[in-house]
């Protein structure tokens, strides 16, 4: 009687594999990271691989962001932007050669995939802002 009482293994194991399911979707990882930087108005970079790593100033701090980094939200008040070796490429929509923008504010995801998205309210490129 007591052999019947008792649960099987499959019985056992039912629990945990029914917690270890998953209910979303998972996007495979790029192996290099891909940048995308967007304004209302124009795209400056769209899934470009070719650079190696992007520099802001967010509230926290400086920050530089390379490949397989945390997936996170940045604020970045108005300031420099800086995409580190930047080379001719698809999906560079951009004449900037030194790689520096100056903005006025806006987010930057960082995703699980190894994507950069930035979206900004206003961006120019440095070599054509004038301080004077």
């Amino acid at each position: 009687m007591y052999l019947m009482m008792r649960p099987t293994h499959a019985q056992r194991a039912m629990p945990l594999a029914m917690h270890q399911m998953r209910f979303f979707g998972v996007m495979p990882k790029l192996a290099k990271m891909e940048l995308t930087i967007r304004t209302p108005y124009r795209t400056l970079f769209e899934n470009y691989s070719g650079f190696s790593r992007l520099q802001v100033r967010t509230i926290g701090g400086d920050m530089t962001i390379g490949n397989k980094s945390i997936p996170r939200v940045y604020l970045l008040p108005p300031g420099e932007m800086k995409v580190q070796g930047l080379q001719p490429g698809q999906g560079n929509h951009t004449s900037s050669e030194t790689g520096l923008f100056m903005h006025t504010g806006g987010w930057l995801f960082v995703h699980a995939n190894n994507t950069i998205d930035v979206s900004l309210l206003e961006v120019e490129q440095r070599e054509n802002v004038a301080f004077d």
